[in-house]
């Protein structure tokens, strides 16, 4: 018979989460501390709850979520320097050390302690590059007596987990993956009897790999893109139509996805041994109920596309009979369609540009980078690609290309520049070279055109040795793909501007300014960025049209109020006055 608990017996109430607030309280009644030093400890912990966008008492002080929203923030956009992001990030650790409430591992002041075997060992390794890269790992070796020789994945698996909860790290996957990297390239030399460790990837692989599949299907695979891709328009069974190589790219991931779903669902990898094993009909179900499973967006644009090349593939290279053809698209049309419109992402990089100051910050960019790469008085690498960065974001704020034709420029090919205090440069692309197979033609704006001269005749030659044919090349001459060109400019906008912005969310960005300006001008918008359906516009790239409208109706009502109150204010002066008595009732 169990016992019942006395009335008055007290509760175990779950202990408070330590907050910020007790870090401010802790730091303030510090004896040692000087009176400008607690000023800027307790200035740094305030700056950073402001930053998070909480008061302190409601922030937990956890290091590993604190460390993780504060690498979210930027400082640009925050109306900081880096410089003095830094000090806020430093004053605040020196404040949690202060207040011993947490463990905390601050950064080492001078020479840092390392054990003998870790002294021995730096003095064998040449280059700055080792001895920063390995610091924080030898220090923490050397702290629990642990030899070079004895590093394994567990040692450093507990340096990134102890990163992580002391410290403000801001990308402790980046530090994990550079030091195994820094750690294996000293690993090579036998003579120093180090063990090699696992360098994990940036990211985590969501599909199968290709060798798990059997030979057979992979083979089958190579010889339907080779078809699609029509390399003998004359063979007896050739495809009518070619697709084109970004097409036939975008076929071979629909196949990866659709049999990684597949061998999710519980199939295994060398039971599929053909294109055939894909378009089953119980396969096929089994797919589309997999891949609906494995998003939180039904209504999902590439599962909609992955089943039509599917069924496109049964038709044309499997060749299944009608009534299996039929049931496949049955059951494709059980999925939910996608609506056109804005994804989340899109709308949350367009939020950005609800301040016109971001705007502004935005289209001065480019000046001010170019300003800074014409001073440069010692030009190297870093000052050709500042002032590419200058003009890859000048011309998507006048020109909203796609990736793959800006990064594809060529002067007098695309670009014709011509000189003179009148003369109008263009920038011209053909109706082959772009996506949907719609000519576009842009006049290039005077300050832009003036960029791009000063750039190909005068600024490049300096550091490649040669005028370049291409607007994107690297130190050496040769052409920049498309990934470093986009990382160049999103990069740029991130650290000197504060805005978060892909190269194609320009498009919609330039879309946002034309009908900001003139509420209901899609037509303007579908000639502008080239579509050839009004449709796309209004979908993918205009979204809802309310907000405008809204606006609309709000400047109406303002007009109203404002035409209303003179009025009241001219017969209220011509109102008879009122006697005392009626003053005081009034």
């Amino acid at each position: 018979m169990t016992k019942r608990p006395k009335r008055n017996a007290p509760t175990h109430r779950p202990a408070k989460p330590i907050t910020l607030a007790a870090v401010l309280a802790t730091v303030e009644r510090e004896a040692k501390l000087t009176a400008t030093r607690r000023r800027d400890l307790l200035s740094g912990v305030r700056r950073v709850a402001s930053l998070l966008g909480d008061e302190p008492a409601a922030i937990p002080l956890n290091m590993a979520p604190i460390s993780a929203r504060l690498a979210a923030v930027n400082p640009v956009a925050a109306g900081l320097t880096a410089k003095s992001f830094a000090n806020i990030r430093s004053n605040f650790l020196g404040a949690v050390t202060a207040s011993g409430l947490v463990p905390v591992r601050a950064k080492s002041g001078g020479k840092p302690v390392l054990s003998p075997a870790w002294v021995d060992l730096f003095a064998r390794l040449s280059g700055r590059r080792a001895h920063i890269g390995l610091s924080r790992l030898a220090r923490f070796a050397s702290a629990r007596g642990l030899a070079p020789q004895e590093i394994n994945d567990e040692v450093i698996a507990e340096l990134i987990a102890t990163v992580r909860e002391q410290s403000l790290c801001p990308r402790p996957t980046v530090l994990h993956r550079k030091v195994t990297q820094i750690w294996n390239e000293a690993a090579r030399d036998p003579a120093l009897g180090l063990r090699r460790v696992t360098v994990p990837p940036y990211r985590q692989p969501k599909r199968i790999e290709w060798a798990h599949l059997t030979d057979a299907f992979r083979q089958e695979v190579d010889a339907h893109l080779s078809w699609c891709s029509v390399c003998d328009p004359f063979a007896p069974d050739a495809r009518i139509r070619r697709l084109a190589p970004r097409s036939v790219r975008l076929r071979r991931d629909q196949i990866h996805a659709a049999v990684t779903a597949l061998v999710k669902s519980g199939i295994k990898p060398s039971a599929i041994r053909s294109l055939a094993d894909l378009v089953s009909p119980g396969h096929f179900k089994r797919i589309l109920r997999q891949r609906l499973d494995g998003v939180s967006d039904a209504q999902n644009t590439f599962n909609l596309a992955l089943g039509q090349a599917l069924i496109q593939i049964a038709h044309e290279w499997v060749k299944v009979d009608a009534q299996v053809f039929a049931e496949l698209k049955r059951l494709l049309s059980k999925m939910p369609a996608p609506v056109l419109t804005l994804t989340p992402k899109n709308r949350r990089a367009l939020r950005q540009f609800d301040d016109p100051a971001v705007l502004r910050r935005l289209y001065a960019l480019p000046e001010r980078l170019w300003i800074e790469a014409r001073r440069d008085k010692k030009p190297n690498f870093r000052t050709l690609a500042k002032a590419q960065a200058a003009l890859a974001v000048g011309i998507l704020c006048y020109m909203p290309l796609r990736l793959q034709n800006l990064a594809a420029l060529e002067f007098d090919t695309h670009l014709f520049m011509r000189e003179g205090p009148r003369a109008i440069s263009t920038l011209e692309l053909p109706a082959g070279e772009v996506k949907n197979g719609t000519e576009l033609a842009f006049d290039i704006a005077p300050n832009l055109a003036k960029m791009v001269l000063e750039y190909r005749d005068r600024l490049a030659p300096k550091l490649i040795g040669h005028r370049p044919t291409r607007l994107f090349v690297n130190a050496e001459g040769t052409p920049k793909n498309q990934a470093t060109v986009a990382n160049l400019i999103m990069t740029y906008l991130r650290r000197r501007a504060g805005i978060v912005l892909t190269p194609h969310q320009f498009r919609h960005l330039s879309a946002k300014v034309v009908l900001d300006a003139e509420p209901g001008g899609f037509e303007t918008v579908k000639q502008f960025l080239g579509h050839r359906s009004i449709k796309t516009t209004v979908g993918a790239y205009a979204g809802i049209d309310s907000r405008r409208a809204a606006r609309r109706h709000q400047h109406l009502v303002e007009q109203a109020l404002a035409a209303e109150i003179p009025t009241r204010r001219s017969s209220r002066r011509h109102r008879e006055p009122l006697d005392q008595g009626s003053r005081s009732n009034w």
